[in-house]
Protein backbone atom coordinates (compact mmCIF):
# COMPACT_ATOMS: atom_id res chain seq x y z
CA UNK A 1 0.00 0.00 0.00
CA UNK A 2 2.80 1.96 -0.30
CA UNK A 3 3.09 5.65 1.95
CA UNK A 4 -0.92 5.70 2.20
CA UNK A 5 -2.55 5.63 5.60
CA UNK A 6 -6.11 4.70 6.36
CA UNK A 7 -7.58 7.31 9.18
CA UNK A 8 -11.18 7.76 10.22
CA UNK A 9 -12.54 10.81 8.78
CA UNK A 10 -11.80 14.30 10.84
CA UNK A 11 -13.24 17.72 9.84
CA UNK A 12 -10.22 19.81 11.25
CA UNK A 13 -7.44 17.52 8.83
CA UNK A 14 -9.18 16.70 6.27
CA UNK A 15 -12.09 18.96 5.33
CA UNK A 16 -14.04 18.54 1.87
CA UNK A 17 -11.27 15.78 0.57
CA UNK A 18 -13.93 13.29 0.64
CA UNK A 19 -16.33 15.23 -1.98
CA UNK A 20 -13.32 16.20 -4.13
CA UNK A 21 -11.78 12.31 -4.81
CA UNK A 22 -15.16 11.68 -5.56
CA UNK A 23 -15.99 14.75 -7.65
CA UNK A 24 -12.13 13.81 -9.78
CA UNK A 25 -13.59 10.31 -10.15
CA UNK A 26 -16.79 11.58 -11.48
CA UNK A 27 -15.01 13.51 -13.90
CA UNK A 28 -12.32 10.78 -15.38
CA UNK A 29 -15.76 8.68 -15.32
CA UNK A 30 -17.73 11.65 -17.49
CA UNK A 31 -20.19 11.51 -14.89
CA UNK A 32 -22.43 14.61 -13.66
CA UNK A 33 -21.55 15.76 -10.10
CA UNK A 34 -22.21 19.02 -8.25
CA UNK A 35 -22.80 19.93 -4.75
CA UNK A 36 -26.09 18.62 -4.08
CA UNK A 37 -28.45 17.25 -0.91
CA UNK A 38 -28.05 13.52 -2.42
CA UNK A 39 -23.89 14.20 -1.60
CA UNK A 40 -24.02 16.08 1.44
CA UNK A 41 -22.28 12.43 3.53
CA UNK A 42 -19.14 13.51 1.54
CA UNK A 43 -19.02 16.85 2.85
CA UNK A 44 -20.31 16.26 6.11
CA UNK A 45 -19.11 12.75 6.96
CA UNK A 46 -19.58 13.56 10.54
CA UNK A 47 -22.77 14.01 10.41
CA UNK A 48 -24.12 10.89 8.36
CA UNK A 49 -21.49 8.15 9.70
CA UNK A 50 -21.10 7.23 13.10
CA UNK A 51 -17.55 7.99 14.42
CA UNK A 52 -14.95 6.13 13.30
CA UNK A 53 -17.51 4.72 10.43
CA UNK A 54 -15.87 6.93 7.81
CA UNK A 55 -12.56 6.52 6.51
CA UNK A 56 -10.17 8.68 4.47
CA UNK A 57 -6.80 7.07 2.56
CA UNK A 58 -3.83 10.01 2.87
CA UNK A 59 -1.36 10.11 0.75
CA UNK A 60 2.18 11.32 1.86
CA UNK A 61 1.55 14.65 2.45
CA UNK A 62 -1.47 14.14 4.48
CA UNK A 63 -3.60 15.04 1.28
CA UNK A 64 -6.90 12.86 0.50
CA UNK A 65 -6.66 10.43 -2.07
CA UNK A 66 -9.68 7.49 -1.13
CA UNK A 67 -12.43 7.21 0.72
CA UNK A 68 -15.02 4.39 2.15
CA UNK A 69 -17.92 4.58 4.45
CA UNK A 70 -20.31 2.27 6.72
CA UNK A 71 -23.81 2.69 7.84
CA UNK A 72 -26.13 0.20 9.93
CA UNK A 73 -29.34 -0.30 8.14
CA UNK A 74 -30.78 -2.89 10.77
CA UNK A 75 -31.70 -5.98 11.31
CA UNK A 76 -27.88 -6.94 10.69
CA UNK A 77 -27.68 -5.33 7.42
CA UNK A 78 -25.14 -2.97 7.17
CA UNK A 79 -24.23 -0.73 3.93
CA UNK A 80 -20.72 -0.31 2.12
CA UNK A 81 -20.72 3.60 0.88
CA UNK A 82 -18.49 6.12 -1.24
CA UNK A 83 -15.57 3.73 -2.17
CA UNK A 84 -13.84 6.04 -4.20
CA UNK A 85 -9.85 5.98 -4.53
CA UNK A 86 -8.15 8.67 -7.35
CA UNK A 87 -6.68 7.62 -10.06
CA UNK A 88 -2.62 8.24 -8.92
CA UNK A 89 -3.63 6.11 -6.26
CA UNK A 90 -4.95 2.93 -7.74
CA UNK A 91 -3.34 -0.42 -8.44
CA UNK A 92 -1.43 -0.15 -5.00
CA UNK A 93 -4.22 -1.98 -2.98
CA UNK A 94 -5.59 0.90 -1.20
CA UNK A 95 -8.90 0.19 -2.54
CA UNK A 96 -8.58 -3.27 -1.35
CA UNK A 97 -7.85 -1.81 1.99
CA UNK A 98 -10.17 0.39 2.25
CA UNK A 99 -13.45 -2.36 1.96
CA UNK A 100 -11.07 -4.87 3.91
CA UNK A 101 -11.56 -2.42 6.52
CA UNK A 102 -14.95 -1.78 6.43
CA UNK A 103 -15.80 -5.88 6.49
CA UNK A 104 -13.97 -5.70 9.90
CA UNK A 105 -15.98 -2.64 10.97
CA UNK A 106 -19.24 -4.51 9.87
CA UNK A 107 -18.15 -7.59 11.05
CA UNK A 108 -17.45 -6.43 14.58
CA UNK A 109 -20.44 -4.02 14.81
CA UNK A 110 -22.21 -7.25 14.48
CA UNK A 111 -23.31 -7.52 11.02
CA UNK A 112 -24.72 -10.68 9.44
CA UNK A 113 -24.79 -9.11 5.98
CA UNK A 114 -22.73 -5.94 3.96
CA UNK A 115 -24.37 -4.55 0.90
CA UNK A 116 -23.17 -1.96 -1.49
CA UNK A 117 -24.37 -0.63 -4.87
CA UNK A 118 -21.76 0.14 -7.38
CA UNK A 119 -22.43 2.31 -10.60
CA UNK A 120 -21.86 -0.10 -14.05
CA UNK A 121 -19.11 1.95 -15.02
CA UNK A 122 -17.02 0.49 -12.25
CA UNK A 123 -15.64 -2.56 -13.52
CA UNK A 124 -12.47 -2.24 -11.41
CA UNK A 125 -14.02 -2.29 -8.54
CA UNK A 126 -16.43 -4.76 -9.58
CA UNK A 127 -14.08 -7.44 -9.22
CA UNK A 128 -12.16 -5.79 -6.43
CA UNK A 129 -15.39 -6.43 -4.90
CA UNK A 130 -15.67 -10.15 -5.70
CA UNK A 131 -12.01 -10.53 -4.79
CA UNK A 132 -13.41 -9.64 -1.06
CA UNK A 133 -16.09 -11.95 -1.03
CA UNK A 134 -18.74 -10.10 -2.33
CA UNK A 135 -21.47 -11.80 -4.68
CA UNK A 136 -23.37 -9.60 -7.62
CA UNK A 137 -27.06 -9.69 -6.67
CA UNK A 138 -29.23 -7.32 -8.39
CA UNK A 139 -29.77 -4.26 -10.67
CA UNK A 140 -31.11 -0.95 -9.55
CA UNK A 141 -31.57 2.86 -10.86
CA UNK A 142 -29.90 4.72 -7.87
CA UNK A 143 -31.71 7.18 -5.83
CA UNK A 144 -29.54 10.01 -7.41
CA UNK A 145 -29.89 12.38 -8.68
CA UNK A 146 -28.66 10.79 -12.21
CA UNK A 147 -30.35 7.45 -11.67
CA UNK A 148 -27.44 5.90 -12.35
CA UNK A 149 -27.27 2.61 -13.38
CA UNK A 150 -25.75 0.15 -10.58
CA UNK A 151 -25.12 -3.66 -9.63
CA UNK A 152 -25.82 -4.38 -6.04
CA UNK A 153 -23.79 -6.86 -4.58
CA UNK A 154 -23.20 -8.85 -0.86
CA UNK A 155 -21.30 -10.31 1.68
CA UNK A 156 -22.88 -12.60 3.91
CA UNK A 157 -21.09 -13.68 7.03
CA UNK A 158 -21.49 -16.59 8.00
CA UNK A 159 -20.31 -18.61 11.35
CA UNK A 160 -16.98 -19.06 9.80
CA UNK A 161 -16.52 -15.40 8.60
CA UNK A 162 -15.62 -14.48 5.04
Amino acid sequence: MGEFRIVPYERERHGDGPWRVVARVFAEYGFPFSEAEYDADLLWPERFYPEGWFLVAEGPSGEVVGCVGLTDEGAGEFELHRLYVLAEARGQGLGEALTRRVIALARAAGARRLVLFSDIAFEGAHRLYERCGFRRNRFRYAPDPWRSREWGFVLDFDEEGC
